[in-house]
This record gives structure tokens, sequence and C-alpha cells, in this order.
């Protein structure tokens, strides 16, 4: 029957062979974007750890450091001499000596004139007061000072002019480091020497016998040396 026929043929392939499956044409693949290579800075020898920056040339060589092309260099400095004074009212308690050797340190840590002449009269002001402080504790003690001051006093000049006598050097150096370091005038060292002139007045024999007296001198000049008492 013709329509069983055209039944029979429908979806048949056409005369000639199977149907072709439709072409697919491959996906055009997009070459994939390169991104070049972040190149890192080259790493400065100062920036390993452990290392230190090179040196300049400048440092290599022991110069001082340099900024931006100019040399700076802010190590104080002294000057090539130093014209210092003592005050009046200091000569007890500072001397040539004194100044020689603040000069040193002055000059080692680059101080000004100006500035080492401060420290030389806060040096003669700093060793006046502990004087003083040393000389109020020995007025006020109650076996040395007081009423029994003059006493000790003359035991004290008695001991200084048989063991350091004027004239003699080592005698006026004892007299004038007593002075300049302020000890002629604390309790400890005026009573030892108080306790060594009373010694020396019991044992001492009978005048006469022909050997010199030192001249007499005020008991306090010979234990205060050039100080004036308050």
């Amino acid at each position: 029957m013709a329509t069983d026929d055209k039944a029979a043929g429908a979806g048949t392939p056409e005369a000639g062979g199977a149907e072709k499956p439709a072409e697919q044409k491959p996906a055009e693949q997009k070459p994939a974007e390169q991104k070049p290579a972040e190149q890192k800075p080259a790493e400065k020898p100062a920036d390993k750890a452990g290392e230190k920056p090179a040196e300049t040339p400048a440092e290599a060589k022991g110069e001082p450091a340099s900024k931006d092309g100019v040399v700076t260099d802010d190590t104080p400095k002294a000057p090539e001499k130093y014209t210092l004074t003592i005050p009046e009212d200091a000569t007890a308690y500072v001397d040539a000596a004194d100044l020689k050797q603040l000069e040193a340190i002055g000059r080692k840590q680059g101080l000004s004139n100006e500035q080492l002449q401060a420290a030389v009269v806060e040096r003669a002001t700093a060793i006046a007061e502990q004087s003083a402080t040393f000389r109020a504790e020995t007025e006020a003690d109650p076996i040395y000072g007081g009423e029994h001051l003059k006493e000790t006093q003359r035991l004290a000049a008695l001991a200084l002019e048989r063991m350091a006598p004027v004239g003699d050097p080592l005698g006026d150096a004892l007299r004038r480091d007593l002075v300049k370091s302020g000890f002629g005038n604390k309790l400890s060292v005026v009573a030892a020497l108080a306790r060594l002139g009373r010694l020396m007045a019991e044992d001492s024999p009978a005048r006469g016998s022909g050997g010199s007296v030192p001249a007499k001198r005020d008991a306090a000049t010979v234990l205060y040396g050039e100080e004036k008492s308050a």
C-alpha cells in the first residue's frame, strides 16, 4: 500500500549512504595571556640580615660621615687653649694643679672655655659647702665642740705642729690637702688630731732641755689653714 510505503520510508536515510552528522568546528582557543614575570629589585648588601651596610669611602678612611654630599661633624671640639680663672673666694679649694686636671677632662669631653670655667666654680663651691657642713657638725659635737671647741683646736694644733710643721714640704702639703678637701673640719679628723695632741702633751718632757719650741700660732689657723671661722 502506498501509505505503508511512505510510512516505512519515513526516517530512513537517503539513498547513497548514512546521514552525516553536522560538522562541529573546534572552539577557538585564545592563547593564554602571559604576564611578564615580576622582577624583584636586587638586594642591597645592607638589606641582608646580619650584614652591616657598606661603608662609604669617607667612612672607610675614618672621615666624618656625609649627608647629601656635605661632610658633617657634630663632635664637640675644645678650644686650642683654655683660659680659666680661680675665683678669689675659692683659692683655698682650687689651685693650678686642679685647673690642669680639669683642662684634661674638658678637652677629652670637648667642653668650651665657658663650660669648663663653670665647672671650676662648681667644684670650688661644692668643696666650700662640704667644708662648712663638716665644721658645723664638729662645732655641734658634745665632746669636741661647743664649750670644748677651743681646747680641741689647741690640741689638734699641737699635733699638727709636731707632725707637720710649717715649712716642711710634706707638712705644708698635708695642711693644704686638709683645707682643699674640707676634711680639716671633719669631726673624725679633728678628734683624731686632738687625741694625738693630748697624748703628746702628757708625754712631753719638762721644757728647758734645750729643744727648740715651735712658734706659737693660733690654734684655729693651724687646724683650718687659711679658712676663716664662720
